[in-house]
Order: structure tokens, then sequence, then C-alpha cells
């Protein structure tokens, strides 16, 4: 049974390689690739990468099949729904010769309009896949054209059909789809704050209170009482620092083992190889359940396999993908229970 991952903003991902960039001045690069990229994309790619028969429904547009080039040319999984416009372009500059280590810009272009058609379409091969699948992600932000409670939309029909949805979206598309009760919530502690405690709480994933390594307790208070109204189990991501897991009124602490500055070539996709580590990890357990959150236990073994992922991931240059040496611990698989 695979696991459908859902990208409403597929592209292409140019990774550029420089020492360092120097503004108003020409720049002569070391290195370029190119890649499918997106959040559901890049956690279809690690799934697979770990073993996991998966695939990802995304729009297509006018460049579509330059996109489906790349992806049958690594073995990635995608099925494109045909769609106006055009599939954007993102760039993620890597500067390699700092002192501090490597420092990445990204420069994001806007998304296309999809057409109505599209998003019929869409929803019907959703409708049809679901009877056979292991899990739903929704990951990512939406294309303009997607109609407002979309991805609620879909965890719903997943809902309906006793399929576990797992999401990793934000504001207010995060709380309506929420609503659905979804088995899992994936993000940052930034972008849970936005969501559900916007206002007090200052700062952000790499400034103020959500960005110091030890946890004010009020804040540890608020993440509990949001995990309380809601029937979902949340990780909650914090860069280099602990991961938190909160369900039910409840919130944990789990380490994260440092990753030294110089090893990190590459953050972004880090959260979406997360989010793949953890599903498998979970898949393997056994711990899905019908129409039920994921114990917090379960997501705490869990946790092992997730970060591995993630800091396989910042060890490259390209988002969402891992080191061609990795090799998962078979116990953070085999020995889940």
């Amino acid at each position: 049974m695979p696991v459908i991952s859902i990208c409403l903003s597929p592209g292409f991902q140019r990774s550029v390689l420089i020492d360092a960039l120097t503004l108003g001045e020409v720049n002569r690069l070391d290195s370029v690739i190119v890649d499918v990229s997106g959040k559901g994309v890049n956690v279809c790619r690690v799934l697979q990468r770990l073993g996991v028969d998966a695939l990802c429904l995304a729009q297509g547009g006018s460049n579509g099949d330059a996109l489906m080039a790349l992806a049958e040319r690594e073995g990635l999984n995608l099925r494109l729904i045909p769609a106006s416009g055009q599939l954007r372009t993102c760039t993620s500059i890597i500067e390699t010769a700092l002192p501090s280590g490597c420092r990445v810009t990204e420069l994001v272009e806007p998304n296309s309009e999809v057409d109505a058609a599209c998003v019929e379409r869409l929803s019907a091969r959703v409708q049809a896949l679901l009877p056979i699948a292991a899990a739903l992600v929704i990951a990512g932000s939406m294309a303009p054209g997607f109609p407002p409670g979309y991805q609620a939309r879909l965890a719903a029909m997943a809902g309906d059909c006793g399929v576990p949805v797992f999401l990793d979206i934000q504001g207010a598309a995060l709380r309506e789809a929420v609503a659905m009760h979804p088995a899992l919530v994936k993000i940052n502690l930034a972008e849970f704050v936005a969501a559900f405690l916007a206002g007090r709480f200052q700062g952000g994933e790499h400034s103020g209170v959500l960005a110091q390594a030890m946890m004010a307790p009020e804040l540890t208070h608020a993440i509990a009482e949001v995990s309380r109204q809601h029937a979902t189990s949340f990780v909650l991501t914090r860069g280099a620092n602990s991961i938190l897991l909160a369900g039910d009124g409840e919130v944990r602490v789990v380490p994260v083992p440092p990753l030294a500055a110089r090893e990190t070539l590459n953050p972004v996709g880090s959260g979406d190889a997360f989010l793949a580590g953890m599903l498998t990890h979970l898949l393997a357990a056994g711990s899905l359940r019908p129409g039920n959150k994921i114990d917090l236990n379960a997501l705490e073994k869990a946790t092992g396999l997730a970060t591995a992922c993630a800091q396989s991931n910042a060890r490259t240059t390209r988002p969402g993908f891992l080191e061609a040496s990795f090799t998962p611990a078979q116990t953070f698989i085999a020995g889940a229970n």
C-alpha cells in the first residue's frame, strides 16, 4: 500500500555553489544542479530512498514534461495532473568558503495559478487512490487557484476512507485541516506559534524566545493547551535544538544530537526528510491506526530515524536528498516496538 504525498507547489530547484557571493558584482558559480522539488516531492523522494512504497501527486504546467524527465531520471514516482501556467524555479545559493561555514540564500519564485479543471482532476485522482493508501501526506503551500480550505478537503477525504493523514502546512490552512483530525501535524515551532499562538510570543525560527535552547515554561504550557484542544499529535522541530512532542496536554522534549556547523551544507529540505523518516519508522512499527492520532511513545521512538534523515539531508547540497552513503541503523526501523 503506497503513501500518497500531495505537493500543491512543485517546481524546479536550482542548487548553485559559490565560494562567496559578492552583491552588485559578477559572480561565477562553481557548480549548478537542477532537481524536482517542493515539500511533498521531497517527502516522497526520501520515503522511496528508505524503501517505502510512495508516490507524489502534483500539478503540472507548460514545462511539466521537463519536470517529469528529471523525475524519471532519478526514479522519483511523480504523477503530474495537467495544468495551465508554468511551474516555478527556485534557487538555493550555497556559499561554501565563509569562515562560519556554509551560508544558504533561498530565492523563491511565485507560483502560477492553477485552473479549476486541474483542481477537480487532482481531487478525483486522490479519491481513486485513497482505498489503497497507507497514509496521506499533505506538505507545503498551495499555488493560487486552489480554493480556500482545499487541503482540509483532502484531509477529510482521507479520513472518510480511514487513511491516516500527516500534515506539514501553515497558518489558516493548518487551522482548517487540523479540524479533520489528522494523525500527526509536523511543523517547526515558529510555524506552530504563528498558527495557534499568534501575538503571544516574540521571535521566529532563528531569533527571540522561540530560538532559545531552553524552553520557557510559559511557552511549554501554551503548547500543551493547544494540544489539549485538538484530536491530533504534534511534532515540533526547533532546528539544532530539541524536538517537542505534544498531545492531550502533554509536552515531551526530545534532545537532538549535535551537528557541527562545518558538516551542514544546506539545511533546506531537512524538515521534509525528518517527516519521511518519522513516517517510515511508524509504518515499520505498525503504529498507524485508522482514525487515531499517534501515541507520544511511538513518536518518541521514531525521532531517531527522523533526526538521522534530517541531518543527512543537511550534509548534502540538494534539498530533499540523503547522502549516498546514508544507511539507517537497523534499530531505527526494525527494533521499533
